[in-house]
């Protein structure tokens, strides 16, 4: 990995979310180390077109032409393709509508240059040009309004921050530094950071009244010793770390990140189960791909809706739904939507009246409680493994940050469930949505600011050892019958503390004179049985093996083999390698990459 530049005259941080994205920056002569979140400017430069409403996020969605233009991003883009829709003398089929793409990488175990993902409409597109023409956007966007306010920074003057969820793999981080390598942002110039950790850094500086929620506990973030929980929701995923401030006044990771895709998407995904179990799942399918202006009218109705589910309040939500809803309730039920939800299971909290689904409180929080039953199990167990590991510190905080931390459902099921529980306290920032993106511009300044980090999964090599018939699988054998193919060879365990900047020496050895390089694959697993010991070896192509990328080494051919020595880097928020020829002690160019 490339050292990054020091002192950039401009930080800028780029929140790619599934929902909504934006970025935020900071100018060299407004940061100070003692109050790092001052003047960072989020501009509300998004506009929604259709309601006027200024916005410091745009939705995260990209249309391009049928050759793979970009037309648009954002609102706009949002806006566009509705119009697409609408039109008679346009056909939506020529063009690529993406929306809410994030939670791909999430989902796809291996991610590689030529991973195709799908589009709206059911259309594949090279996945790595669907992020990095959206990340495009985002600077351009960004350059567009240093030049309105007259600036002279140069793009190599800015140190970019990309966000990503802290439950990740190192697959997905790859993923995005190379996307945004084709955006032409240099590995010099960009950075990963974490969400939680970003928020949690950002939070660590906001006075008692920036908090909505707890901000009289605000002053335990800055006393040595406190453990506290960072929950980050957001729209595709709950990540969810646990931080201990230390006496010098960074912090350390106190428990892994652990999380799952349990955000307010998820809350989306179950209103769509509802409705395919209304209209029939081919009748929905048909709905959202042949309807898809009429289907994203009923997700922005609906987004509304979210915003003002409680835990209490008896209030029926009326959702206007389109008439081709009904249309296809009729192809693929025999029956008007008024009948079909009639009908169904739903009967008692939903009905409809004239252009409206009428859906009864219990049932829109049903929709939430869902999603915030796997979101407190977690939180549940995460403080419960901290206890057994660390008996003498204790949760004695819970920090919510995320877009999805701003729903009141969310909000008051987490202050009930935990609020008061051994003395624990919830803090809520004002800027829940902002928090992950201005923390993001504090950790560009100050990248040392976790001091280390719980690995979250093992890590190890696959390697090709002599067969060993009492050991090895017959089928693992290769043709020679020589060696084992898939091995997995464990250097680094699940659940160890490294410090940032802690390098695992190993050594390799050339096999063939004159040789020019190494190339070994990488793989990582959150299975601890997947440890190697002497009674017990696996493969690579083990269930819960995932494939980190390919170490690749390029050395000096000579005549003579040669012993090659790889430092891995752990503690950082993604794992690099440092090669060195042992006998020269020449540095050579190595990196650990996704396929291509």
């Amino acid at each position: 990995m490339a050292d990054l530049i020091k002192d950039p005259l401009l930080v800028c941080a780029i929140d790619f979310g599934t929902t909504y994205s934006g970025y935020a920056f900071q100018f060299k002569h407004d940061y100070s180390r003692e109050d790092p979140g001052h003047k960072i400017s989020a501009p509300q430069a998004w506009n929604d077109g259709k309601l006027q409403v200024a916005s410091m996020k745009t939705p995260t969605c990209l249309l391009l032409d049928n050759n793979g233009h970009v037309d648009s991003f954002g609102y706009e883009a949002e806006r566009r393709f509705s119009d697409i829709c609408e039109d008679e003398d346009e056909d939506p089929k020529d063009w690529y509508f993406f929306k809410r793409f994030k939670m791909k990488l999430h989902d796809l175990k291996v991610l590689s240059a030529s991973t195709l993902i799908k589009d709206e409409q059911n259309k594949e597109f090279p996945a790595i040009e669907v992020f990095s023409k959206s990340v495009l956007c985002l600077k351009d966007h960004l350059l567009d309004e240093l030049k309105r306010k007259k600036t002279t920074v140069q793009t190599d003057d800015i140190l970019y921050v990309l966000t990503v969820p802290a439950i990740w793999s190192d697959n997905a981080k790859d993923f995005m530094r190379q996307a945004a390598k084709r955006a032409d942002i240099k590995d010099d110039r960009l950075a990963i950071s974490l969400e939680p950790e970003s928020a949690s850094l950002f939070c660590q500086f906001l006075p008692v009244d920036r908090f909505s929620v707890g901000g009289e506990a605000q002053c335990a973030l800055a006393a040595p010793g406190t453990v506290y929980m960072i929950v980050d929701l957001g729209g595709g995923t709950a990540d969810i770390t646990v931080h201990e401030k230390l006496d010098c006044g960074k912090l350390r990771e106190v428990h892994r990140a652990c999380g799952g895709p349990w955000g307010g998407t998820a809350v989306d995904a179950y209103f769509i189960q509802v409705l395919s179990n209304i209209v029939s799942p081919l009748g929905m399918s048909a709905f959202m791909h042949e309807h898809c202006g009429d289907y994203l009218d009923l997700m922005r109705e609906f987004e509304v809706i979210k915003r003002n589910v409680d835990t209490t309040s008896d209030k029926t939500f009326n959702i206007k739904v389109p008439a081709s809803l009904s249309d296809v309730s009729k192809e693929y039920m025999q029956k008007p939507l008024t009948e079909a939800v009639a009908s169904s299971a739903y009967a008692g909290v939903m009905k409809v009246t004239g252009d409206k689904i009428k859906m009864s409180p219990c049932q829109a929080r049903d929709l939430f409680q869902k999603v915030m039953d796997k979101v407190t199990r977690q939180m549940e167990q995460c403080i419960d493994d901290v206890s057994k590991l660390v008996p003498a510190r204790t949760i004695s905080l819970i920090l919510m940050v995320g877009g999805f931390s701003e729903s009141p459902f969310v909000q008051q099921t987490i202050k009930n469930r935990f609020e008061g529980a051994d003395g624990m306290k919830v803090l809520i920032p004002e800027e829940a949505g902002q928090a992950v993106l201005k923390g993001a511009v504090i950790f560009g300044r100050q990248p040392d600011s976790i001091m280390s980090r719980i690995l979250r999964y093992t890590y190890g090599a696959e390697i090709t050892p002599p067969f060993d018939p009492a050991v090895h699988d017959q089928s693992k054998r290769t043709s020679d019958g020589k060696r084992c193919n898939n091995v997995f060879r464990p250097f680094i365990e699940q659940g160890k503390e490294v410090s940032n900047g802690y390098a695992l020496k190993t050594i390799y050895h050339t096999t063939t004179p004159f040789q020019k390089s190494i190339a070994l694959k990488i793989f990582s697993t959150e299975n601890d049985s997947n440890v190697k010991n002497d009674s017990n070896v696996k493969y690579t192509t083990d269930k819960g093996s995932n494939f980190v990328g390919t170490l690749t080494m390029k050395i000096n051919p000579t005549k003579e083999l040669q012993d090659l020595k790889v430092e891995y880097v752990f503690g950082g928020t993604e794992l690099y390698v440092i090669g060195t020829e042992v006998k020269t002690n020449h540095r050579c160019e190595a990196t650990i990459k996704m396929n291509d």
